[in-house]
């Protein structure tokens, strides 16, 4: 009887992941397919059939996903274009997929077991990737097929997983992945010895607050200056030569892209900067730009000369010196722990600078890519090199300010028993 009910229980957990992924790959398809036929209405060019606007907005889905494009030598208003990759993830679209997959993890929590309803989401998402793939391809433009049988379906369950087992709700819940979870990694912790357990928490909170400061400093920088250069936005946006539902259609990508570009602006702040073709480089140190793809949203990019300069780089050093003094609250192991200053500083410090690298790598990495034939292969930052460049620039002030946030206790008096 126990046996039965458990089998129906999996059942229809998996019935519910299936059931709402595809839900979400008939609404995202539906809405795509709705703005494109808008587009190819009111821009209709008779020659366009709308198949083709079909065609784009399903690869437009795959892209979402973060599956590249493949483009053939065609040619484009009289101009011969070679073939090239589409490999660039707008990461606003890849945080909307993740939003679906967290809404998935929801339905699911209370659940005994996860995996059913992870299985039947994957299944769901995997099938209509193969059914699509079809459908998005022409003899000139098509999906990588490889790429767009694995991604979207990993990138869907895959934030359907980390929802369940790291979200507030995951960390308590009694399902049997929990459960799993935090024995595997209680013991992994154990293993680690007192070392990785005392300077691991902090090196994480500090390390982590250099980085979405710096994204945060640039989501404010690159506000205010599209605000200042307002005028040079409005100027591309008139020689684009588009309807209002065309530049309406303009705008969302470009705000699909908008967090890329604040990645970049933050690489800027390290003094990394970035590039937007191959050979350009954009940062505090100068700017060296060949033709650039007219998207307003340029206007307001950190090119050329202006206020900050070099002093941008103060950036990184100013959040690294505050994240670790914030941090005092949580170091108390490294303070029982460690037997010295510095050594304590020390191990605090290049591991803040590390996690920061690491984080700050990820992100760099994801966020760029190739957008074009040519030079335009190369579109963001580099992120070994950008690793390397805030780790340099975070661990040395981590570490002096690691001798305020991590300074060892006075060791306790020796019992008098002892003493005897």
């Amino acid at each position: 009887m126990a046996k039965s009910a458990s089998g129906t229980t999996r059942r229809l957990t998996l019935l519910v992941g299936a059931l709402d992924a595809l839900f979400v790959v008939s609404l995202t398809f539906v809405i795509l397919i709705a703005l494109g036929t808008t587009v190819w209405l009111v821009e209709n060019d008779p020659e366009i059939p709308w198949v083709l606007s079909l065609q784009t907005v399903t690869n437009f889905w795959f892209v979402a996903h973060g599956v590249g494009i493949h483009v053939g030598e065609q040619t484009l208003a009289g101009i011969a274009t070679p073939a090239f990759n589409f490999a660039f993830a707008p990461l606003l679209l890849l945080f909307g997929v993740y939003l679906f997959g967290r809404r998935t993890a929801k339905k699911l929590e209370g659940a005994a077991e996860y995996w059913p309803g992870w299985l039947g989401a994957f299944a769901v998402y995997l099938i209509a990737s193969v059914v699509l793939t079809p459908i998005a391809s022409s003899p000139t433009v098509h999906p990588d097929s490889s790429q767009a049988a694995a991604f979207p379906a990993l990138l869907y369950v895959g934030s359907i997983v980390v929802t369940n087992l790291f979200s507030k709700a995951g960390r308590d819940a009694s399902a049997v992945e929990n459960l799993w979870w935090r024995q595997w990694w209680q013991k992994r912790t154990e293993r680690a010895g007192w070392f990785f357990a005392s300077v691991s928490g902090p090196a994480l909170r500090a390390g982590t607050a250099v980085v979405v400061g710096l994204l945060a400093v640039s989501a404010l920088w690159i506000g205010v200056s599209l605000g200042f250069h307002w005028i040079a936005v409005t100027r591309l946006y008139e020689g684009l030569q588009v309807s209002a539902i065309g530049g309406i259609a303009v705008t969302l990508g470009q705000l699909a892209l908008l967090p890329n570009l604040i990645v970049f602006g933050a690489s800027w702040f390290t003094g990394v900067g970035f590039a937007i073709g191959t050979g350009s480089s954009v940062s505090p140190f100068g700017t060296e730009l060949g033709p650039i793809p007219a998207l307003p949203i340029f206007g307001g990019l950190p090119i050329g000369d202006n206020f900050l300069g070099l002093t941008a780089i103060v950036v990184p050093v100013a959040l690294a010196l505050v994240a670790t003094i914030l941090i005092r609250r949580h170091t108390a192991e490294i303070r029982f722990h460690f037997a010295s200053p510095l050594s304590a500083a020390l191990s605090l410090g290049l591991a803040i600078g590390l996690v920061a690298a690491v984080e700050f790598a990820i992100v760099t990495w994801v966020a760029s890519g190739s957008i074009g034939p040519g030079r335009l292969a190369t579109f963001g930052v580099t992120p070994w090199l950008a690793a390397a460049v805030i780790f340099v620039e975070v661990a040395p002030v981590a570490f002096l300010a690691a001798f305020y946030s991590a300074r060892p206790e006075k060791a306790a008096p020796i019992p008098d028993y002892l003493k005897r």
